[in-house]
């Protein structure tokens, strides 16, 4: 996963009595290890309270790794009763160490031809299940 990085992270914790709460944490004062995550330097959450975290990205129009011919289905526990189905494509999903990382596609920049996108990080913990769908390939046609 590529493309130009914010500068902070929002992150999404389980508190008691089902509440959730949100943090704006700057990139450089946020960590992650195999128990938790690290806010401000100072504060350890373990995994089991990390719902998500998410930080906004772009993506050059131009760039050629863009297509692609298979899809990621995630369900991931949100917060909420019925939780949140992801759908990104394959080479938007990396199934990493810790967590399951998802860029979802946004607004589209005309002007600047860059793609606007959320990059989301989802602790193993909250991942209920996903599926890699196999999309048939699209032959080009060729104009009359």
């Amino acid at each position: 996963m590529s493309g130009g990085e914010n500068n902070s992270y929002r992150v999404s914790l389980a508190d008691p009595g089902g509440r959730v709460s949100i943090h704006d944490v700057p990139t450089d004062a946020f960590e992650t290890n195999e128990r938790g995550i690290t806010l401000q330097g100072t504060t350890f959450v373990p995994w089991h309270r990390v719902l998500r975290y998410t930080r906004e990205v772009t993506h050059s129009l131009g760039d050629p790794g863009l297509p692609t011919r298979t899809e990621i289905r995630a369900w991931v526990d949100d917060g909420s009763a019925a939780g949140e189905t992801l759908t990104v494509r394959g080479d938007q999903f990396d199934p990493g160490p810790w967590t399951a990382d998802f860029l979802v596609e946004g607004a589209v920049n005309v002007e600047t031809a860059s793609l606007h996108l959320t990059k989301i990080h989802v602790p193993w913990g909250r991942v209920l299940e996903y599926e890699r769908m196999f999309l048939p390939a699209v032959m080009p046609t060729r104009p009359n």
